[in-house]
């Protein structure tokens, strides 16, 4: 049966991305990256030109020989660089990365970093296989070494470098790690190598989107991973969802509870969405926090007691100005007065350093939104709500 599954094309580009981040986690922290322009992955090195990197990835064991074609397509790109003048050996380097082995006496092996190749000989050896191969799927690749001069040749060779039995793709996940290790506890270290290659992935993605992409530099790396590491310190906690929204957000067909409480006391529209969204943020972020156990045993649930501690003294604060024969209007006022305080006055914390405002907020919402609410803004929700729910209870009985 014919495999036309796509899983080796797909490992292949995010080893690709996973390894130009483990390339970027290493000094010096100026160096700048992009990747598909020149080459799968193209480091510029200060005070250096370009570095190129062809990276090849196999799920299963794999020989680099005189033949092979990862070898020779690579050849050809960079034959094509070097007679357009896109590159300047020296000083660039060109770097084929890949997870197969080079057999002993290859040309492969011989260019390996640290080697004492004869570029004369290995420059005259590919030419001859150039010639002599009968292999058309080649054809093209051949061509272009071969339409080379002899000293663009060695030229050419005497910039190669074959890194041959290259971490795999989770080898190289493992090496981004111990890089991370410095920066973080043991038991956030996973957490926060997640948040780092998911940032790293978005990168990438603006890269590839872009006609003229942006350099990512190794600064930008470590600051980011400075960054995520903070956000896992005792006074602090991740934040993963502040531009996250659920897809659709219609605030009038919306018929969950905290949303019924906001059309109660009139707020806009504009409003209730902007609520859905500090819903489904709170609602998520506290589900990974729990996931992930970041969250001291019963954090959750102090912090819903001062969210409702806070919010009994404000509303009750409000209640007192309004006297026992309020109008539906002056109630509905009162509301939105409550209502604006949590949205806009209210800074309460789950720890010190969580400072992102759709986590209260979201709380908050999360209290409003149980079938008994241990917060709401109108001040007689509660009261009739109970008086609605028992009405139907006696009708059922």
């Amino acid at each position: 049966m014919a495999d036309f599954s796509a899983k080796d094309a797909g490992l292949g580009y995010l080893y690709q991305a996973r390894y130009a981040l483990w390339q970027l986690l290493k000094p010096p922290e100026e160096q700048e990256l992009v990747l598909e322009t020149l080459d799968d992955i193209v480091l510029d090195q200060p005070g250096s030109a370009l570095d190129l990197l062809q990276t090849k990835h196999h799920i299963t064991p794999a020989n680099l020989t005189n033949t092979s074609p990862e070898l020779w397509k690579t050849l050809r790109i960079w034959s094509s660089h070097l007679k357009e003048g896109a590159i300047n050996i020296p000083p660039s380097r060109l770097v084929l990365v890949t997870t197969a082995i080079a057999a002993e006496g290859s040309i492969a092996a011989t260019l390996r970093p640290g080697g004492d190749a004869d570029l004369e000989s290995i420059a005259s050896a590919l030419s001859g296989i150039a010639d002599k191969s009968e292999n058309e799927a080649l054809k093209p690749a051949f061509a272009a070494f071969n339409s080379l001069t002899n000293e663009q040749r060695i030229q050419l060779v005497s910039a190669i470098q074959i890194l041959d039995g290259s971490p795999n793709i989770s080898d190289v996940a493992d090496r981004i790690r111990e890089h991370i290790r410095p920066a973080v506890d043991r038991g956030n270290r996973e957490a926060v190598f997640e948040r780092l290659e998911g940032w790293w992935f978005g990168q990438v993605i603006l890269q590839l989107e872009a006609k003229t992409p942006t350099p990512v530099t190794g600064f930008e790396v470590f600051d980011k991973l400075r960054a995520i590491a903070d956000q896992f310190k005792p006074d602090a906690l991740p934040i993963d969802f502040l531009d996250a929204d659920p897809g659709t957000v219609d605030a009038k067909a919306d018929t969950r509870m905290f949303v019924m409480q906001l059309r109660a006391i009139e707020v806009g529209l504009t409003r209730i969405e902007k609520a859905i969204l500090d819903y489904y943020r709170a609602y998520e972020q506290r589900s990974r926090w729990a996931r992930e156990e970041l969250l001291v045993g019963g954090e959750v649930e102090r912090y819903e007691k001062q969210l409702i501690d806070e919010w009994q003294r404000f509303a009750a604060s409000v209640a007192d100005e309004l006297g026992k024969f309020a109008t539906e209007l002056q109630l509905e006022k009162a509301g939105r007065d409550i209502f604006k305080w949590m949205e806009q006055a209210a800074d309460i914390r789950i720890r010190r350093n969580v400072t992102e405002p759709y986590v209260m907020r979201g709380s908050y919402h999360i209290l409003a939104n149980e079938a008994k609410p241990r917060a709401w803004w109108h001040p007689k929700f509660v009261e009739r709500l109970s008086g609605v729910l028992e009405a139907g209870s006696t009708a059922m009985s």
